[in-house]
């Protein structure tokens, strides 16, 4: 028999481990009276939801009561203020209750099913229908269909079985769901009100840990990561402000995370719980500050590689490659954030010792990785992909960037981009006609560019995936590395010209490739690309991607380059 499914965790609450079980005692303090909590941990209490016979788990965190039947969860708010959010009265909770099932519905709209009354009734307490809205003046619940166990993403990543297209999924979805709730642009704040909304949060933050700092962790740690957070807004104000220029502004979900992240089954959509609900100003947020969340995540648990994926799968996405150049102050941040939570429940004496050991290893590992993304950026590089169509050079980039930590910049996806079309959007791809005209493709490889010069001066390789067939293309690109003082590398991307026709035609007929080149565009590509001179001055790599062991190579010449890290 398999194991029964778990509830979505609220680790915006708490952190992994950090979650109280109980049955019939009180571990965190609650005004609201025992007997409530009691009476909801028997099976009596949910009429309408047969699965309740199988019994009723108690969970709590520090915002709320969380009761699992099986088919079901039961969110009750607890009447606590705790500075950041306060659910003093009836009426607040209430209120959050209905903001909870609103907000989350934009990226889990089947699992939050609405709100229910708690009853007091002649034969004890009782949960109510669930509805859309309030019944009645009392005590609400938000309702929500129970998730499958084991299938949150950090559970995935434990067992072994969260594969990288899993998460380039999850960039997919994001970047989609931030286009769709995107501020404006700009976005609608002063210049200094979007400063301090960008980095207030972080200094508050700070200042809670450091009730912590000589017990947890060393006031010198913290000292260090504040130090360096407040010389980069004092470096960098003018990236905050390009961001709120650019419109990169979201209405977000404000608690990305690994455990908010589900797929119900390995074909599955990636669904998305537990968001900010009850703090619109932790909710709207650069976009970089939320992506950098699950980033920060990955690196946490030991997966920077993946972490890197998942930002340039969401670059690539979005075309929003100037996250680079605030990402890490926000990665920093989170990771801070979770040191902080951690903190209060290594403090908490409501909770067991063991508990409480891992809470506090986990706000010092935490405040760590803190310090560490803050580090001054080096090892930039840029890395050029080229070669004649079908010869492999996208494929070529992918793996090259997996290798290095790198992200790529693809010249079909600027292009389109510029064009104001989608991806997949086909246009005539003929040279000289519509957007692939001389005059267009010189402003796709200025675009090509633009976009590499955050990631370079982020300390990480761009690879930008482009023909750079002729000479000048190439030129520019040694400007742009001299300029960024940085190295500049060439892979020549080579194969049988059958191979490279048969590759165009089987993309062609698959109609996902942002590239519009098919098989009879092959040769004209072959010879019109310019052989590199060695007065250009590019080390150049040449790779047969017929080759069955070309990653393999591409490897072992990656390493010598010496450049970004291996994933």
């Amino acid at each position: 028999m398999s194991p029964p499914p778990v509830a979505p965790r609220l680790a915006s609450e708490l952190e992994q481990g950090d979650q109280v079980h109980g049955r019939h005692h009180s571990v965190l303090t609650d005004p609201l009276a025992p007997d409530l909590v009691r009476e909801l941990c028997e099976p009596s209490a949910y009429p309408d939801d047969p699965s309740a016979a199988g019994g009723v788990e108690w969970i709590q965190t520090h915002l709320s009561h969380v009761f699992l039947t099986g088919r079901r969860v039961y969110k009750l708010r607890k009447a606590v203020d705790l500075g950041f959010v306060c659910f003093a009265s009836r009426a607040e909770r209430n209120a959050d209750c209905l903001r909870e099932v609103a907000l989350n519905r934009r990226l889990a709209a089947d699992v939050y099913l609405g709100v229910a009354p708690v009853e007091t009734a002649p034969g004890g307490v009782r949960v109510g229908p669930v509805g859309e809205a309030l019944a009645g003046g009392g005590e609400h619940c938000v309702v929500m269909r129970r998730l499958p166990a084991g299938r949150d993403a950090l559970s995935l990543l434990q067992a072994g079985r969260l594969p990288p297209e899993r998460l380039d999924r999850v960039a997919k979805r994001i970047a989609e769901f931030h286009a769709a709730h995107g501020l404006g642009v700009p976005a609608p704040f002063s210049a200094s009100e979007w400063l301090d909304r960008c980095t207030r949060p972080v200094e508050q933050n700070f200042d809670l840990l450091a009730e912590a700092a000589g017990q947890l962790f060393p006031s010198g740690l913290l000292a260090r990561v504040r130090e360096a957070a407040r010389a980069f807004v004092a470096r960098h104000p003018e990236r905050f402000e390009a961001r709120r220029v650019a419109g990169r502004a979201v209405e977000g979900h404000g608690d990305l995370h690994l455990q908010h992240v589900w797929f119900e089954t390995d074909a599955a959509d990636p669904i998305f719980v537990d968001c900010i609900e009850f703090s619109e100003r932790l909710r709207r947020i650069d976009a970089a500050a939320e992506v950098a969340f699950l980033a920060m995540d990955l690196c946490y648990r030991g997966e920077a590689g993946r972490a890197a994926r998942f930002l340039r799968r969401y670059a690539r996405a979005s075309d929003d490659f100037e996250l680079y150049s605030v990402v890490d102050y926000f990665l920093s941040y989170r990771a801070a954030v979770r040191a902080k939570v951690a903190s209060v429940a290594a403090g908490d004496p409501g909770i067991e010792t063991l508990q409480r050991d891992r809470a506090a290893e986990s706000a010092r590992r935490h405040l760590e990785l803190a310090a560490t993304a803050l580090l001054p950026a080096s090892g930039g590089a840029l890395v050029l992909v080229g070669g004649a169509v079908g010869t492999g050079k996208s494929t070529t980039a992918e793996a090259l960037a997996d290798r290095v930590g790198g992200v790529v910049i693809a010249s079909d996806r600027v292009r389109k981009r510029l064009a104001g079309l989608a991806p997949t959007d086909r246009a005539v791809a003929a040279v000289e006609r519509g957007i692939y005209t001389t005059e267009w493709t010189e402003r796709v490889y200025a675009g090509l560019l633009v976009r590499a010069v955050p990631v370079v001066a982020s300390g990480r390789v761009a690879i930008l995936d482009a023909t750079f067939a002729t000479r000048g293309h190439r030129r520019l690109a040694r400007e742009a590395a001299d300029a960024l003082g940085v190295a500049l590398r060439f892979v020549e991307t080579r194969c049988p010209p059958a191979v490279a026709r048969e590759r165009l035609a089987r993309r062609a007929a698959a109609g996902t490739d942002p590239s519009d080149a098919g098989p009879e565009l092959h040769a004209r590509s072959l010879a019109d690309f310019e052989a590199v001179a060695p007065e250009e001055g590019i080390p150049t790599d040449v790779l047969d991607t017929a080759d069955p062991a070309w990653r393999d190579e591409l490897a072992r010449r990656a390493s010598a380059w010496g450049l970004g890290c291996s994933a």
